[in-house]
């Protein structure tokens, strides 16, 4: 089917920040504080009211190189599509209908709509292609975020809080209720700390599957969590931050009987690493005292070649 743009009558655009947990992956989704940054990438949305009234939404979605991913039409009746199998389709359908759900006058007049999704980052990378998705959608039809994940996505909704934030923030799910606030942490000792992608997507939905089976009494965990969470907030130097880093990795790897990754992949490195999310994939915080050619000549070594500095990833005031 063909999208003829005849008249623009309303535009509005849309932006979620990506994200990256610093602290308390997989515990947050049982009340654990957790110290999550915005980044400098993130997803554009932009909405089109078009001319015809036929029902319809024309939704194409960009990555990184400004090519199509997904190419699709919905009925906006029903949010069925029209030009894809429905299981193409199936999770943006659903993000739609719940949106809906949240708010009936949601896409309720007959005008056709064009959006127009624009990633920052390779979808591959684990930093929100969902989550900013979900922010966008939810800006978009005026309903809460958090619930809107709850009901399609699931997941802590700290990442849904990074979309909206302008720097770092300390989050914690109460009585299943989602609480974010921003906090001033943008170490003295920042030039230091490096992110660095390990070229291995891993699904948070499988990651989470694993966490729920292996533990029952989360108690001690999340304490010493939030105690480490709160030691970080308050670190000024770089051997303190290292020391918390592997006492972090410690804990998780215990809890989950999962290797460090620092053992596993990066034993003979002179700096401390901390997974970032979910454990054995995407992006790694590490720490160095050594020059930048340095640090990359090292992960070269290691088939890695996408790293950043903090300054070129996170987003901070």
């Amino acid at each position: 089917m063909k999208l003829k743009i005849t008249t623009q009558n309303d535009i509005d655009a849309f932006y979620g920040h990506g994200k990256l947990l610093i602290t308390s992956e997989y515990f947050v989704l049982d009340g654990a504080q957790a110290l999550a940054v915005p980044t400098r990438f993130g997803q554009n949305m932009r909405v089109t009211i078009l001319h015809a009234k036929d029902n319809l939404l024309y939704w194409v979605a960009l990555n990184n190189q400004n090519k199509p991913w997904l190419n699709l039409v919905f009925d906006t009746k029903d949010f069925t599509c029209i030009n894809a199998k429905q299981d193409e389709a199936g999770r943006l359908s659903n993000i739609l209908l719940e949106a809906r759900k949240l708010n009936p006058e949601f896409l309720s007049a007959p005008h056709d709509i064009a959006v127009e999704t624009r990633l920052e980052f390779p979808n591959e990378w684990g930093l929100g292609t969902s989550s900013t998705l979900i922010h966008c959608v939810a800006k978009w039809a005026k309903v809460d975020g958090y619930e809107l994940l709850k009901n399609t996505i699931g997941g802590s909704g700290y990442d849904v809080a990074c979309a909206a934030a302008d720097a770092a923030i300390l989050y914690q799910l109460k009585g299943g209720k989602s609480e974010s606030q921003p906090v001033n942490w943008q170490p003295a000792f920042s030039q230091h700390l490096y992110f660095a992608y390990l070229g291995k997507k891993q699904l948070s939905s499988e990651a989470i599957q694993y966490y729920k089976t292996k533990l029952q009494d989360k108690t001690y965990a999340i304490a010493e969590l939030n105690r480490i969470t709160e030691a970080v907030l308050r670190c000024n130097g770089l051997k303190e931050f290292e020391g918390l880093m592997n006492e972090h990795e410690s804990l998780i790897a215990g809890q989950l009987k999962m290797p460090k990754v620092k053992d596993s992949l990066f034993a003979d490195y002179w700096g401390s690493i901390k997974s970032l999310g979910a454990w054995g994939g995407d992006f790694v915080m590490m720490t160095n005292t050594k020059s930048v050619d340095d640090l990359k000549a090292y992960l070269k070594e290691k088939s890695i070649s996408i790293v950043f500095s903090w300054n070129d990833l996170i987003l901070s005031k």
